[in-house]
């Protein structure tokens, strides 16, 4: 999933800490659109995308 929609494999991030901690944040990505009642991950990312604004409301770090 996460190579399909976010691209994982195409990353060049291949030393140290990096590659494992955007795994970490891409699982976070996943995870976060699915409790905002995503079914679809593409079609959340190019929401999110647009309307960064959006996301950052539901975290709750805009009023």
């Amino acid at each position: 999933m996460r190579d399909v929609t976010l691209g994982e494999d195409a990353c060049r991030a291949r030393t140290g800490s990096l590659p494992r901690a955007l795994t970490t944040f891409r699982t976070l990505a996943i995870s976060l659109a699915h409790l905002a009642g995503w079914t679809n991950n593409a079609a959340a990312r190019d929401h999110y995308r647009n309307h960064p604004a959006d996301a950052l409301r539901q975290l709750g770090l805009t009023g």
